[in-house]
């Protein structure tokens, strides 16, 4: 009779948790998003920069401090890191499932210059530890965009990729990558979407490091210095 009861609240317990949901962000991820906002928070532009692009951009930058980057995200227990700004979790299992770090600094992107991109942040452009986000290996939506990053740090870049199996699309727009990216993502092969639009892709169209992305239905590599092919096996893609 005691085993029988014990049994039958245990199946109340995981019945339960599927109705309502999982509550509260794994440890491991919520140390997870920190590290990746203290590595944002050490690549914002020097004031040197900040004024040069502030000279190209009249409008200015709304927030170009450390201190003002991701508000939310902050080290204390109390505070649930799927509620953190653009962070998405699944709401039955707790796990990061999407991260739109979509132009940490908030430039004004709206301004002219913007088609003129990269050429004005030439001299901020840094390279991301992708190994911070290894954590997240129910991660399915991952947005870089507009932030100036060159490249990996070396030694931390492609093996770290391997853990993101589950990572449909990947938007990298408005950087400063080179045709090499192509070979390191070879690694996402879940991959549905990419996006490496104004970027500084130079060359032949890399066709075959193209042809690894079995699943991919969306490429974008518009506003790079790219000649080719308008066709991957069979997929059409957009390109000046």
């Amino acid at each position: 009779m005691g085993r029988s009861l014990v049994k039958w609240l245990l199946w109340g317990l995981i019945v339960l948790v599927h109705l309502h949901g999982h509550r509260g962000c794994f440890e491991e991820e919520r140390m997870g998003l920190l590290e990746i906002k203290e590595e944002f928070v050490r690549s914002t532009p020097n004031e040197t920069i900040q004024e040069s692009i502030k000279y190209f951009l009249p409008s200015g930058v709304c927030h170009l401090s450390g201190g003002h980057i991701l508000p939310s995200w902050v080290d204390d227990h109390k505070s649930e890191c799927c509620e953190w700004e653009r962070v998405t979790c699944n709401s039955t299992t707790g796990h990061v499932t999407h991260l739109s770090l979509h132009n940490i600094w908030e430039f004004d992107i709206e301004s002219d210059f913007y088609f003129y991109y990269p050429f004005y942040f030439e001299d901020m452009v840094w390279f991301l530890n992708v190994s911070l986000f290894e954590s997240f290996k129910e991660l399915r939506s991952l947005d870089l965009s507009f932030n100036a990053i060159g490249g990996w740090i070396e030694h931390k870049g492609s093996e770290s990729l391997l853990r993101l199996n589950k990572l449909e699309s990947l938007d990298l727009d408005c950087n400063i990558f080179n045709r090499s990216i192509i070979h390191s993502l070879r690694l996402l092969t879940s991959l549905k979407s990419l996006n490496l639009s104004y970027n500084a892709l130079e060359g032949s169209l890399p066709t075959k490091e193209l042809s690894v992305f079995e699943d991919l239905e969306i490429l974008d590599l518009r506003n790079n210095w790219l000649n080719g092919s308008e066709t991957v096996q069979g997929r059409d893609i957009e390109k000046p």
